[in-house]
């Protein structure tokens, strides 16, 4: 200890006048004393400069030095109080949906699915999986790790994170020296002796444990989970950190069900993994252009520099609102980082800024860009108030015949119908001739008669209430809404519904929704009125009133139906088919491996049958 005492008093001039060997000793004793004074003890006592000093000087003196490529602290062994066990996997988002449906719970969380090293803290214990029962204690090295949440003060509470490295924080600074993140974290961790570009990254705070639930997580409901549209907003924003992702992880958020539940011995029922690996890429936006969609939503999109993500060209990346364009400060000319993940819509994930010295160009629109009016800001959205602008028109004429099934009649040929033939309104498309349509350009006599026999069959008994009601385009009525309101209140009735009655048959629906949801519906049923002049006729659906007013909820493993299918035949005899158990529930139908569901059925005393009970209550 007399020579680290002295060595500490000599100034970085005093080391240069000695022998380059007992420089090199001097050096060599001085870095192993900061090291130990940064990792172990918390207390630097050097600056971040000076230290780098003494590692570049020995570095130059002696590249091979042990010293440098030392790292602190010992790695032990430790058993975990509970297995860290794996994460079931899913690989569409039809198998999200089935899980999430099968839960009796409303509220989820959903996080990225790191790709770093899984770690758990207890009581100031760090140990990383392992093996799952028992992970290398990697404690001596918590006290450099940056942490992304708040580590438990309580000696009983056990946390569970990730061990990884930024993205842009590698790519800067750790590239040249480790093949990806994942490697880096290992090679920094678990090593004896790393990298010097390991040793700084410790010091510059770019290696982070993340801890689950509570950082970069997002809390949902189950109905968000369910809509096609939200879900893939929840992606977006759950996939937008700059960390190496390989897709999403979905949990149920409520702990108590979370051990209810348990686990098998392989992975817990309360978690599962949505497997996308993500891929980014650097572009640059070449322009930026704002849409008008059929609700009169004005949406940014950017067009970039054409890239190849996930075996696909992307030209066009949407930017969703302007809040985003606002924060972010994306321009034309800017740098941006494009994510695409499996099937998902491609989306910015990052925008780099341009130099101060260059204006802005892009500027946010205070009018519609087809029609002029005045846009009007909702929420973190600008819209277009006028209802008769042109591309509200187009493209809610294109929705309506989308949604009752019409092929050959995409946006930009509404577009040229309405141009050519001055179409006002959606059933002025039902006038048209195949004679009119085969004059103009691109289309033929056999083409048009195709399109004018596909507009005339949703006359014929082709169409079901519930999908000619999703297609007037209002808002808050997708596919589930549209059957609900039908079924519940009746398709003629529902010019005349209450908003009572709206509250009552849609979930999560308020007084303000259902006010603006029943103004719609009269502003638009002059089409169902306009159509049943002209004979509409509906599809009959095969129905029965044999479970008239039953309520019934499906648990447990596939059997002879799935659980669409046995959810099919239920609403068709009359029933009302739930997601969740509770005491206005009648039956349960239980398949092998139930769940929560068939214990919260137990303690309520809702009536549990099988799927062949069931189907002998069909005959």
């Amino acid at each position: 200890m007399a020579d680290i005492d002295t060595y500490l008093k000599l100034s970085f001039s005093d080391i240069k006048k000695q022998p380059k060997e007992k420089q090199i000793e001097i050096l060599e004793k001085l870095v192993r004393y900061h090291n130990n004074k940064y990792f172990i003890e918390n207390n630097p006592i050097i600056s971040d400069v000076e230290f780098d000093r003494l590692t570049e000087e020995l570095r130059r003196l002696k590249p091979n030095s042990p010293v440098l490529y030392e790292l602190v602290g010992e790695i032990g062994s430790v058993k975990h109080p509970t297995p860290m066990l794996s994460i079931d996997k899913r690989y569409s988002y039809e198998d999200i949906k089935k899980w999430v449906e099968g839960l009796d719970t409303d509220k989820f969380i959903v996080e990225p699915k790191y790709d770093g090293m899984a770690a758990r803290y207890q009581n100031g214990i760090l140990a990383t999986r392992g093996n799952g029962i028992y992970g290398e204690d990697i404690s001596g090295r918590l006290p450099y790790l940056n942490v992304i949440g708040e580590l438990p003060k309580n000696p009983n509470i056990s946390v569970r994170g990730e061990i990884i490295i930024p993205n842009s924080y590698f790519q800067k600074h750790l590239a040249g020296e480790y093949k990806n993140p994942r490697n880096a974290v290992v090679g920094i961790i678990k090593a004896k002796q790393i990298k010097p570009a390991g040793i700084k990254a410790l010091r510059d705070g770019g290696v982070h444990f993340v801890i689950y639930d509570e950082a970069k997580s997002l809390k949902v409901k189950k109905k968000d989970i369910l809509d096609e549209e939200k879900w893939e907003q929840i992606l977006e924003s759950v996939l937008s950190v700059d960390y190496p992702l390989d897709g999403v992880v979905i949990k149920i958020a409520d702990k108590k069900l979370r051990e209810k539940l348990g686990a098998t011995e392989h992975h817990e029922r309360w978690q599962i993994a949505y497997k996308l690996p993500a891929e980014k890429k650097i572009t640059t936006v070449v322009d930026i252009k704002n849409q008008v969609g059929r609700t009169g939503r004005i949406t940014g999109v950017a067009v970039i520099e054409p890239v190849e993500l996930s075996g696909a060209t992307v030209t066009n990346v949407t930017l969703h609102n302007y809040d985003f364009i606002e924060k972010s400060k994306i321009d034309i000319g800017c740098k941006v980082e494009v994510c695409r993940a499996g099937e998902v819509i491609p989306f910015i994930t990052k925008v780099f800024a341009k130099p101060e010295n260059k204006p802005r160009i892009y500027k946010i629109p205070t009018h519609c860009p087809i029609c002029g009016t005045p846009v009007v800001k909702n929420g973190k959205y600008l819209e277009c108030p006028n209802k008769k602008c042109p591309a509200r028109k187009s493209q809610e004429f294109e929705y309506f015949f989308k949604s009752l099934g019409v092929e050959n009649l995409g946006l930009k040929t509404v577009e040229k119908f309405i141009n050519e033939f001055h179409i006002q309104k959606i059933t002025d498309f039902y006038d048209l001739k195949p004679e009119q349509i085969s004059k103009l350009e691109g289309f033929g006599k056999k083409s048009a008669h195709k399109i004018v026999q596909n507009i005339q069959n949703t006359l014929n008994g082709t169409v079901t209430k519930s999908q000619l009601l999703q297609a007037l385009g209002i808002k808050e009525i997708g596919p589930a809404t549209s059957k609900l309101l039908v079924k519940k209140i009746q398709f003629d009735r529902l010019p005349y519904a209450t908003e009572e009655e709206i509250i009552e048959t849609v979930e999560g629906m308020g007084p303000k929704k259902a006010q603006y949801l029943l103004k719609e519906i009269k502003a638009k049923w002059e089409i169902v009125e306009d159509l049943k002049k002209r004979e509409l006729k509906f599809k009959k659906e095969e129905t029965t009133d044999k479970l008239a007013g039953a309520k019934f909820a499906i648990t447990g493993k596939k059997g002879k139906y799935s659980r669409d299918e046995l959810a099919k035949i239920i609403e068709q005899n009359g029933g009302e088919y739930k997601t969740t158990v509770t005491k206005g529930l009648d039956y349960l139908i239980a398949g092998p491996d139930a769940g929560s569901k068939l214990q919260k059925a137990k303690e309520l005393g809702v009536k549990i049958i099988s799927e062949d009970e069931f189907l002998e209550m069909m005959k």
